[in-house]
């Protein structure tokens, strides 16, 4: 369901909800809550005042047009794009042919098959505007091409020229401060976008560009809010209750310590490490306050850790205070390597998240065992998210067979309500897609063990 339905449907707030959407409140409350401040993604990108509105630049796009073909785009960036995939993509339907053609891979190893045999994609699809094929007769004989990946390319071309039309961006101006006469919904995006009065989303392809860069920090705050949409019997595991109980009391704690110094001087922040951090780290720091408005009383410190979350070649430490209760703090290293900086670890304080690590991956799994190793051992909640089914699968599959002894499963790996609503595709094979979390799931270390004695 849109957003732009969903609000036509509510009309008035409903009364109640299991989840807690909100409290029937007075009309003039609500209007009040309506008029809250809103802080501008789009501001903070750029190092210069806002343009009056009489001196914005016009659109790069002449007619407001959003369709063209990469190699006709009028922006410079989408032009390189398409001559890189050119340059290094496939013809899928090349690569169909000398697949079925090979009697086995060993045969493909022996006569030497790789992406070379494959013609490389000069034909641009018509409907798409991406180079997908090597000829127009490959592109009509590709009937998966036009049932099942044309059109998300139709929509990813369109997105990015308006992400890079010029035109004001007012779906990243995000509503600041929580009333507290509203219960945020962590239902799913819909309910979400609603309750915390994000009004400047008006349709679908607002709800893409938005959801990609919130996708972190609201998947964060979903797993550790008391009305997360993850509860027991619906993946969330008995184990699973238990360590987000402990993260939750810690949460209550901060609200009482509102009241009572003494209190808030006892309790410590708590720590949320984004271990392999890399695009999360790179979006501007603002956005995270989002997290912090979903838990106005409590300190929160994140911790990126990972060899890219620092683009410096030459600075291996950073920290960046949003506000008097959120800080975060970059790390360039393998965790397993920086650990002593961040020991010891306490399970009421302490949680950890891998957004789309790659640890079923031949290429990544070896750095990501030596961490896996020493996160068990804080027996503190771990949470990952994959690209897709399959990449999410892999991981767990490895967790299961390398560490299945060692760990209790806290979430049953499943969609995740946070997903990025946009699709991104590999540059050098379109047909391969990924969604950013599009999949989670959470473990810890056993906190005990049981052994036999003879």
């Amino acid at each position: 369901m849109s957003l732009s339905i969903l609000r036509n449907r509510i009309g008035i707030l409903p009364h109640h909800s299991k989840y807690g959407i909100v409290s029937r409140i007075g009309s003039a409350n609500f209007l009040k809550a309506q008029q809250r401040t809103l802080f501008s993604f789009k501001n903070f990108l750029s190092k210069s005042k806002p343009q009056k509105q009489e001196n914005r630049p016009k659109s790069l796009l002449p007619d407001n047009n959003l369709f063209y073909p990469l190699s006709k785009s009028p922006i410079k960036a989408i032009v390189e794009k398409g001559k890189t995939i050119t340059e290094h993509g496939i013809c899928p339907t090349c690569d169909t042919v000398h697949k079925a053609s090979d009697a086995s891979h060993e045969q493909h190893a022996h006569n030497n098959y790789s992406v070379a045999h494959s013609k490389r994609p000069t034909f641009e699809c018509p409907d798409c505007g991406y180079p997908t094929h090597c000829s127009k007769e490959h592109w009509e004989l590709d009937e998966q091409h036009k049932n099942e990946v044309c059109k998300y390319l139709r929509v990813a071309n369109e997105d990015e020229h308006d992400l890079r039309s010029g035109r004001r961006m007012s779906e990243f101006e995000f509503p600041s401060s929580q009333s507290p006469e509203i219960v945020v919904n962590l239902s799913n995006w819909d309910t979400f976008f609603y309750t915390r009065n994000f009004l400047t989303i008006k349709n679908d392809r607002s709800l893409r560009h938005v959801s990609k860069i919130l996708s972190y920090p609201i998947t964060i705050g979903a797993v550790m809010h008391p009305y997360s949409p993850f509860v027991y019997g619906k993946g969330l595991t008995h184990e699973g209750v238990k360590s987000l109980t402990a993260i939750r009391t810690t949460i209550r704690e901060h609200e009482l310590a509102k009241s009572d110094k003494n209190l808030a001087s006892m309790i410590s922040p708590i720590r949320i490490f984004v271990l392999g951090a890399r695009s999360e780290a790179m979006l501007p720091p603002l956005v995270y306050l989002q997290l912090h408005y979903l838990f106005p009383n409590s300190m929160l410190n994140v911790y990126f850790v990972g060899p890219e979350c620092i683009p410096s070649p030459d600075e291996t430490r950073s920290t960046v205070s949003i506000s008097s209760k959120l800080s975060l703090k970059y790390y360039k290293g393998l965790f397993h390597e920086q650990i002593w900086s961040f020991a010891p670890f306490d399970p009421y304080n302490d949680i950890f998240f891998m957004f789309n690590p790659g640890i079923g991956h031949s290429l990544t799994h070896n750095s990501w065992k030596p961490t896996i190793d020493k996160l068990l051992e804080t027996k503190c909640p771990i949470f990952g998210t994959g690209f897709n089914e399959n990449d999410m699968n892999n991981d767990v599959s490895i967790l299961e067979k390398e560490h299945g002894e060692q760990l209790d499963w806290l979430l049953q790996p499943r969609e995740n309500p946070f997903a990025s609503l946009k699709k991104d595709f590999g540059l050098n094979d379109l047909r391969v897609w990924a969604i950013a979390n599009w999949g989670i799931y959470g473990f810890r270390g056993k906190t005990y063990e049981v052994r036999s004695v003879e």
